[in-house]
Protein backbone atom coordinates (compact mmCIF):
# COMPACT_ATOMS: atom_id res chain seq x y z
CA UNK A 1 0.00 0.00 0.00
CA UNK A 2 1.33 3.62 -0.74
CA UNK A 3 2.08 5.72 2.45
CA UNK A 4 -1.61 7.56 1.96
CA UNK A 5 -3.59 4.61 1.74
CA UNK A 6 -1.61 3.42 4.82
CA UNK A 7 -2.66 6.78 6.50
CA UNK A 8 -5.95 6.52 5.09
CA UNK A 9 -6.75 2.68 6.77
CA UNK A 10 -5.65 3.93 10.14
CA UNK A 11 -7.92 6.91 10.10
CA UNK A 12 -10.75 5.05 8.89
CA UNK A 13 -10.23 2.77 11.16
CA UNK A 14 -9.84 4.87 14.28
CA UNK A 15 -12.53 6.42 13.38
CA UNK A 16 -14.84 2.88 13.42
CA UNK A 17 -13.30 2.76 16.93
CA UNK A 18 -14.66 6.14 18.05
CA UNK A 19 -18.27 5.12 16.41
CA UNK A 20 -18.10 1.55 18.08
CA UNK A 21 -17.70 4.11 21.59
CA UNK A 22 -20.53 5.79 20.56
CA UNK A 23 -22.97 3.29 20.10
CA UNK A 24 -21.80 1.59 24.10
CA UNK A 25 -22.27 5.54 24.99
CA UNK A 26 -25.60 5.02 23.60
CA UNK A 27 -26.56 1.73 25.11
CA UNK A 28 -25.71 2.79 28.65
CA UNK A 29 -28.01 5.91 28.45
CA UNK A 30 -30.85 3.88 27.07
CA UNK A 31 -30.21 1.46 29.97
CA UNK A 32 -30.59 4.23 32.34
CA UNK A 33 -34.31 3.74 33.18
CA UNK A 34 -34.73 6.69 35.62
CA UNK A 35 -34.34 9.06 33.25
CA UNK A 36 -36.52 7.71 30.80
CA UNK A 37 -37.70 10.32 28.48
CA UNK A 38 -36.35 13.13 30.54
CA UNK A 39 -35.14 16.04 28.57
CA UNK A 40 -31.35 15.78 29.69
CA UNK A 41 -31.74 11.61 28.13
CA UNK A 42 -33.03 13.25 24.91
CA UNK A 43 -30.56 15.76 25.08
CA UNK A 44 -27.53 13.01 25.97
CA UNK A 45 -28.76 11.12 22.96
CA UNK A 46 -28.65 13.92 20.36
CA UNK A 47 -25.54 14.22 21.18
CA UNK A 48 -24.53 11.00 20.66
CA UNK A 49 -26.91 10.69 17.45
CA UNK A 50 -24.61 14.07 15.87
CA UNK A 51 -21.08 12.90 16.68
CA UNK A 52 -22.17 9.03 14.99
CA UNK A 53 -23.18 11.16 11.71
CA UNK A 54 -20.08 13.36 12.10
CA UNK A 55 -17.66 10.41 12.44
CA UNK A 56 -19.32 8.52 9.30
CA UNK A 57 -18.34 11.91 7.89
CA UNK A 58 -15.36 12.21 8.95
CA UNK A 59 -14.17 9.18 7.10
CA UNK A 60 -16.31 9.70 4.07
CA UNK A 61 -14.26 13.17 3.89
CA UNK A 62 -10.94 11.32 4.38
CA UNK A 63 -11.67 9.18 1.18
CA UNK A 64 -12.64 12.31 -0.98
CA UNK A 65 -9.57 13.88 -0.08
CA UNK A 66 -6.93 10.94 -0.54
CA UNK A 67 -8.76 9.25 -3.25
CA UNK A 68 -11.09 11.11 -5.30
CA UNK A 69 -9.03 14.15 -4.38
CA UNK A 70 -12.01 16.34 -4.37
CA UNK A 71 -14.43 17.20 -1.26
CA UNK A 72 -17.61 18.96 -2.63
CA UNK A 73 -17.35 22.50 -0.90
CA UNK A 74 -20.59 24.00 -2.32
CA UNK A 75 -24.48 24.46 -0.55
CA UNK A 76 -25.64 20.40 0.12
CA UNK A 77 -21.89 19.97 0.08
CA UNK A 78 -22.80 17.62 2.83
CA UNK A 79 -25.29 15.46 1.04
CA UNK A 80 -22.94 15.73 -2.26
CA UNK A 81 -20.47 13.51 -0.22
CA UNK A 82 -22.59 11.30 0.65
CA UNK A 83 -23.91 10.40 -2.46
CA UNK A 84 -20.01 10.66 -3.74
CA UNK A 85 -19.38 7.39 -1.64
CA UNK A 86 -21.79 5.38 -3.59
CA UNK A 87 -20.65 5.93 -6.70
CA UNK A 88 -17.39 3.52 -8.55
CA UNK A 89 -15.05 5.91 -9.95
CA UNK A 90 -12.99 4.15 -12.69
CA UNK A 91 -9.37 3.62 -11.66
CA UNK A 92 -9.42 5.66 -8.63
CA UNK A 93 -11.43 3.42 -6.39
CA UNK A 94 -14.72 1.72 -5.81
CA UNK A 95 -17.99 2.24 -4.25
CA UNK A 96 -17.22 2.87 -0.81
CA UNK A 97 -20.95 2.25 0.38
CA UNK A 98 -24.05 0.97 -1.16
CA UNK A 99 -27.42 3.29 -1.99
CA UNK A 100 -29.31 1.48 0.79
CA UNK A 101 -26.66 2.44 3.32
CA UNK A 102 -26.13 5.55 1.97
CA UNK A 103 -29.98 5.97 2.49
CA UNK A 104 -29.26 5.04 6.50
CA UNK A 105 -26.79 6.92 6.74
CA UNK A 106 -29.05 10.28 5.21
CA UNK A 107 -31.34 9.54 7.74
CA UNK A 108 -28.73 10.62 10.70
CA UNK A 109 -27.66 13.35 8.40
CA UNK A 110 -30.88 15.15 8.32
CA UNK A 111 -31.25 14.77 12.20
CA UNK A 112 -27.32 16.26 12.34
CA UNK A 113 -29.06 19.09 10.63
CA UNK A 114 -32.28 19.55 13.14
CA UNK A 115 -29.88 19.10 16.63
CA UNK A 116 -27.71 22.16 14.88
CA UNK A 117 -30.23 24.14 13.81
CA UNK A 118 -33.03 23.58 17.36
CA UNK A 119 -32.85 24.43 20.95
CA UNK A 120 -32.13 21.27 22.60
CA UNK A 121 -35.68 21.63 24.49
CA UNK A 122 -37.22 20.94 21.03
CA UNK A 123 -36.05 17.74 20.34
CA UNK A 124 -38.57 15.01 20.23
CA UNK A 125 -37.90 11.21 21.39
CA UNK A 126 -40.24 10.20 18.78
CA UNK A 127 -38.37 11.31 16.14
CA UNK A 128 -34.47 10.17 17.03
CA UNK A 129 -36.19 6.65 18.56
CA UNK A 130 -35.61 4.92 15.46
CA UNK A 131 -32.02 6.38 14.66
CA UNK A 132 -31.12 5.52 18.09
CA UNK A 133 -32.48 1.92 17.43
CA UNK A 134 -30.93 1.35 14.07
CA UNK A 135 -27.45 2.41 15.14
CA UNK A 136 -25.84 -0.63 16.05
CA UNK A 137 -27.22 -2.36 12.92
CA UNK A 138 -25.84 0.95 10.81
CA UNK A 139 -22.53 0.81 12.13
CA UNK A 140 -22.30 -2.88 11.49
CA UNK A 141 -22.98 -2.44 7.99
CA UNK A 142 -20.42 0.56 7.50
CA UNK A 143 -17.83 -1.50 9.30
CA UNK A 144 -18.55 -4.36 6.72
CA UNK A 145 -18.43 -1.91 4.00
CA UNK A 146 -15.05 -0.14 4.71
CA UNK A 147 -13.55 -3.86 5.52
CA UNK A 148 -14.22 -4.67 1.80
CA UNK A 149 -13.56 -1.26 0.61
CA UNK A 150 -10.06 -1.50 2.60
CA UNK A 151 -9.71 -5.18 0.88
CA UNK A 152 -9.80 -3.71 -2.52
CA UNK A 153 -7.29 -0.77 -1.98
CA UNK A 154 -4.73 -2.77 -0.87
CA UNK A 155 -5.37 -4.84 -3.49
CA UNK A 156 -5.51 -2.11 -5.96
CA UNK A 157 -2.01 -0.56 -4.23
CA UNK A 158 -0.14 -4.21 -5.10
Amino acid sequence: MTPNLILLEVRVRKELLNLEKLVEELKTITRMRELKVHSVRVRACASILHDFYSGIEKIFVNIAREIDQTVPKSEGWHRQLLEQMTLDIPVKRPAVIDPELAAQIQQYLSFRHRFRNLYGYELEWGKMEELINNMESTLKRLKDSMERFLEVLAQIAE
